[in-house]
């Protein structure tokens, strides 16, 4: 066919050929490009219906637009040649790229979220590929993944399969297995029909041969083969491959579908959580490598400047970055990272003009604190994790409830609040964490009790003229501090009611959910309590009850002002037995004047049926003139009200159920510390206005 045309295509010279039909390198006449044409074989029998199917199935596959997925021009028909026209890839197939061998595994786990990621979309839009294979999968020569032939498996399949179950003769005898049968899943085998698991098998099988150069499973007949697919395991993947990625192929390949992940997103998730990406070294020739960095692939990214307004977004499948300008009106928002992972905690630290952002992450793989200097495009990836109990202590970590910035002039300390309850502290921005011993064998530790959510450390609060006195949360063991930097701790609940102890008033055992200070009046205190809410004056030694006027004083979340310390907001639900927003009306409650009264801000928020539960750390408030607020809520929706919450609106609807919500400005450098403001909002009268002054304003509203 070469020189010939079909439709306005010329025939440049032959590409390759498969089961399907010949490809081929072709010119469009008319919009003057280059791009490849399958010629299907006339033997593969396409009736007039089945032509119909095969163009109504291009025409979804052309609508995935991802950049992992071969796009599909156009099908046409041409005295009786039936031909599909798709972009043109220059790179080569994995199956040749392999060798006897098989690729590093670096490279494999980056090819392999790329694939995940292709799948995620066709298979969130109905397709299913039904044919992936190694032969079928092209790397450019920048690395990018392009996965060819998407949903047109899924029309001449049948045909396909037919012959291959009738004659089953060896692999290399018959073209129609060839490249196939090895990459069934065993339910296709049995007579199930395929569904987008039976594409996960395939990953599998393509994840482990592109890894060792060798199939999962062997055989020299169709019979054998489809037999070891059946009831054979395959062989273990040893050294160089790691074991992490060994037990995401082992998943990918477990025989029943309901063992396998469930979604391509899954293995996406937990082959960026394992691959090393990128080795950043700042000394190539030094001995000492700083940690190995995952490049996350086919993530949206916050395209971040100096100026901006950020927020960053923790919940139970990943972490997200949204960014804005002063107005706080638009948003762009970026990931999610680490998709599929528990994000209890993150912080942003701007720390000796650095822009980091700090993550835990939670998954099957464990629980690491991992960083970004990029705003998200890279993250550090542990090898092992940092934050571990030491083995004299016989107990392991089980997640990280928050990450806390040191001092200010001291930009390389840390601290992290961890399940069980403890407190670690890093003197080297995170490269090394220890125990605070002085807590963790403190005597009253061995009589804490867990909350419902578990035995957690949530809470750190430094203060900011003392830098030896800290306090810490611990649901449920009660607030404890610390006045010689970590040595020793006291108990702090004079006055904290436990509901559910005999004694109403004990040392400790409480189950606090939350306290905050300001740094305005560190002697102050607020404490929301599993029923209660508090202040404290004098620095947590005695706590006053101040539930006057909430409609209950059962809540999770609590801040306070920037710069008045009478200011505080908290979101109550209804009981412990019914932990949803009072009377089904999401409220903020705000008090001004220290909890003497409290009063609720609706405006913009939904009031009827609004179920929603804001938890501890999902809340936040930034240091604007007038300050705005900002919560997520279980149900994936996140709120913010930029008049100091006077009237609210919507950000942002269907995330997972948020667990964190912090906010930053990326500061200059040239400009200081100072926040960029609104243009309605002059700097010089913000520096200039007393703490008497803020108290009048607000008086007066």
């Amino acid at each position: 066919m070469i020189g010939q045309e079909l439709g306005h295509y010329r025939i440049v010279a032959k590409i390759g050929e498969g089961g399907m039909g010949v490809v081929y390198r072709a010119y469009d006449e008319v919009l003057h490009r280059d791009v490849a044409i399958k010629v299907v074989n006339k033997g593969t029998r396409l009736d007039s219906s089945v032509s119909q199917n095969l163009l109504h199935e291009a025409r979804a596959s052309s609508s995935l637009a991802h950049p992992n997925i071969c796009t599909i021009h156009e099908v046409g028909e041409t005295d009786g040649e039936l031909y599909i026209v798709m972009e043109l890839i220059e790179g080569k197939s994995l199956s040749a790229m392999r060798g006897d061998l098989g690729l590093p595994s670096e490279s494999v786990m980056r090819y392999g979220a790329q694939i995940a990621s292709a799948l995620t979309r066709a298979h969130d839009r109905g397709i299913i590929h039904r044919d992936l294979k190694t032969a079928n999968i092209v790397v450019t020569a920048d690395g990018l993944v392009k996965v060819l032939d998407f949903g047109l498996a899924k029309q001449v399949g049948s045909g396909i399969f037919e012959a291959s179950t009738r004659s089953f003769s060896t692999v290399q005898g018959s073209s129609s297995v060839s490249g196939t049968l090895p990459y069934m899943a065993p339910e296709i085998l049995r007579g199930d029909a395929a569904d987008h698991r039976s594409d996960l098998w395939a990953l599998g099988v393509v994840l482990y041969e592109s890894a060792s150069g060798r199939m999962p499973f062997e055989g020299r007949t169709g019979f054998e083969i489809s037999s070891a697919i059946l009831r054979e395991m395959p062989n273990p993947l040893g050294p160089p491959v790691p074991p992490g990625f060994w037990g995401i192929i082992q998943r990918c390949l477990a025989k029943e579908p309901m063992q396998r992940y469930q979604r391509a997103g899954e293995v996406q998730a937990a082959l960026e959580a394992i691959q090393s990406g990128a080795i950043v070294s700042a000394d190539a020739g030094g001995d000492v490598s700083p940690p190995k960095t995952t490049m996350l692939h086919s993530v949206r990214h916050a395209h971040v400047r100096k100026g901006d307004f950020l927020l960053l977004v923790g919940t139970t499948k990943g972490a997200f970055i949204l960014r804005s300008n002063a107005q706080r009106s638009r948003w762009e928002v970026g990931g999610p990272y680490f998709h599929g992972h528990n994000v209890y905690a993150m912080a942003y630290d701007g720390r000796g003009s650095q822009h980091r952002i700090w993550a835990s992450t939670q998954s099957y793989w464990g629980t690491l604190v991992r960083s970004s200097d990029d705003f998200g495009k890279s993250w550090t990836n542990p090898q092992q994790a940092p934050v571990r109990f030491p083995p004299d202590t016989g107990i392991s970590l089980k997640n990280i409830w928050q990450i806390a910035l040191g001092p200010p002039d001291e930009p390389n300390v840390l601290y992290c609040g961890v399940e069980p309850a403890a407190l670690f502290e890093t003197r080297d921005a995170g490269e090394t964490w220890s125990l605070v011993r002085g807590l963790f064998d403190h005597p009253h530790r061995p009589r804490w009790v867990p909350g419902n959510g578990g035995l957690a450390l949530h809470t750190i609060v430094l203060d900011p003229g003392d830098k030896q006195k800290m306090y810490v949360a611990i649901s449920a063991g009660g607030v404890y501090r610390t006045n010689d930097g970590g040595s020793t701790w006291t108990a702090q609940n004079r006055g904290v009611r436990v509901m559910f102890m005999p004694d109403k008033y004990p040392e400790f055992g409480q189950c606090v959910h939350k306290i905050t200070l300001h740094p305005a009046r560190p002697e102050r205190l607020f404490l929301q309590n599993h029923w209660g809410l508090y202040r404290s004056d004098d620095c947590a030694d005695n706590w006053k009850d101040i539930a006057n006027g909430v409609p209950s004083d059962f809540g999770f979340a609590m801040i306070m002002h920037p710069r008045n310390p009478d200011y505080v907001y908290i979101v109550p639900v209804e009981s412990d037995q019914f932990r949803c927003a009072c009377d089904g009306r999401l409220r903020v409650y705000r008090t001004r004047n220290g909890g003497a009264s409290w009063e609720p801000l609706a405006r913009g928020l939904p009031q009827k049926r609004a179920y929603e539960t804001v938890l501890r750390d999902a809340m936040t408030v930034d240091s604007f003139d007038p300050v705005g607020i900002y919560f997520g809520t279980r149900s994936g929706q996140l709120f913010g009200s930029r008049d100091e919450g006077r009237t609210w609106e919507k950000i942002l609807e269907g995330l997972p159920a948020v667990v964190c919500v912090r906010n930053a400005v990326v500061e200059d450098p040239s400009a200081g510390s100072e926040p960029r403001l609104p243009k309605s909002v002059h700097a010089s009268s913000r520096r200039s206005q007393s703490q008497s002054k803020s108290k009048t304003r607000h008086s007066k509203r």
